[in-house]
């Protein structure tokens, strides 16, 4: 798929570009095994501080900003994992279609409590029409208004604006609803004649997961066990499973298998997590479950939708809807890469020309069209640090804060 419009021969040769998307699936499962090892790294780092500090007899309040760090980490790094299922949704994980997508869902979906097919449709629909304000899907649901149509944008008022309100709950609570009614919810382009507008499988697998999440936390609460009145709702929940027509698992997403397959391991993938988490905090305390909810789910509701967010806003904020000035290049610092820009999302204009070449090869493609192609170097917006440009040229809030290639034109013509 080439979202230019240009044939690809007028950018790169066609055997080049075949050996550049020819996928190494051990190196995307060994960065998933990265983040996931970091993931326990920080999660353990906060219970050694919590013995350490319980036995050295210190005030609980020493373990406030050792917590915040962790959650904010954390949400970085579901981030990351995040990421990466974007490269799942090129079918960029697994050279194999099924084992692509069966191994997002189970090692990156539904640990996010979402799945690869809603995440997909939306996506992909974004890469058709990037910026559109009509039928770009990251555009809906009021976005447009409430975010794009106010770039560009000063510097220090995207500072206010998006910096320092990562501290104001608010704002960063209505884009959790933006990413939940996007990826925890039935995808609103499935086709009515498929039964998912009648049945709405997601909704009910929403109302399940709460269901089993009450009653182990009750349980908890009361010392006993949850073992066999969550195993008895899941049982319920496989019969109700069986008796619903496969029609109603269908969606505007694609899924190499049956989505109906794929809505029962989503179903014991919660039930599993539930049953996990009640029998460690049958033998180590409630606290097991208070460190579920600080270091995993209090991330995923405040510090990745944000993550999300600002990374779009770098990505596309102030950008055309043409097959060149749609996004851009950004050369950022080591810590902005990591947390934001992973797996080359700093190369976005490269990902959106040639969307099926894996990550670890984009930095490669993009020097070698500046070598080569008159056409990319004439179109290609670059910026050069993030606040402050370094090593000349523009930086990403400098950008974000010109006017547009058409604003300018019309300048001109004025």
């Amino acid at each position: 798929m080439n979202t230019t419009g240009l044939p690809s021969t007028q950018l790169l040769d066609s055997p080049r570009l075949r050996a550049w998307a020819r996928l190494r699936p051990w190196r995307s499962c060994a960065f998933l095994l990265r983040d996931y090892a970091c993931v326990a790294l920080v999660a353990g780092g906060v219970v050694w501080f919590h013995s350490v500090r319980s036995a050295g007899g210190l005030h609980w309040a020493w373990e406030v900003p050792v917590v915040l760090l962790a959650v904010f980490l954390m949400g970085c790094l579901q981030h990351r994992i995040a990421l990466m299922g974007h490269e799942a949704s090129h079918g960029m994980l697994h050279s194999n279609r099924a084992w692509n997508d069966w191994l997002a869902n189970l090692l990156i979906f539904y640990p996010l409590f979402s799945t690869l097919t809603m995440y997909r449709e939306r996506h992909l629909g974004h890469h058709l029409h990037p910026n559109d304000p009509v039928h770009d899907p990251n555009l809906s649901g009021g976005k447009l208004e409430r975010i794009w149509a106010r770039f560009p944008m000063t510097k220090e008022r995207f500072v206010a604006c998006y910096y320092l309100k990562f501290f104001w709950p608010p704002f960063v609570l209505r884009n959790l609803l933006d990413l939940f009614l996007v990826l925890a919810l039935e995808n609103r382009g499935a086709s009515a004649g498929h039964g998912s507008s009648r049945w709405r499988p997601g909704l009910l697998g929403a109302g399940y997961f709460i269901v089993i999440s009450v009653v182990t936390l009750v349980s908890v609460w009361r010392g006993v066990s949850s073992w066999g009145v969550v195993s008895g709702l899941y049982l319920l929940a496989v019969i109700g499973w069986a008796l619903l027509p496969a029609a109603a698992f269908s969606s505007g997403g694609s899924f190499a298998g049956s989505l109906k397959s794929a809505a029962l391991l989503r179903l014991s993938f919660c039930t599993l997590l539930a049953l996990v988490l009640g029998a460690l905090a049958e033998q180590q305390g409630g606290g097991v479950i208070l460190g579920f909810l600080i270091l995993w789910v209090l991330p995923l509701l405040y510090v990745f939708p944000y993550l999300m967010l600002l990374r779009e806003i770098y990505q596309h904020a102030n950008a055309g809807t043409g097959e060149m000035d749609n996004t851009r290049i950004m050369h950022v610092d080591v810590f902005t890469r990591w947390a934001l820009l992973a797996y080359g999302n700093d190369l976005h204009l490269i990902h959106h020309i040639y969307p099926n070449i894996p990550h670890d090869r984009l930095a490669e493609v993009h020097e070698t069209l500046m070598r080569e192609s008159s056409h990319y170097r004439a179109g290609v917006q670059q910026t050069f640090g993030v606040v402050r440009a370094a090593g000349g040229g523009s930086s990403l809030l400098d950008t974000l804060a010109s006017a547009t290639a058409g604003e300018r034109d019309a300048d001109q013509d004025l």
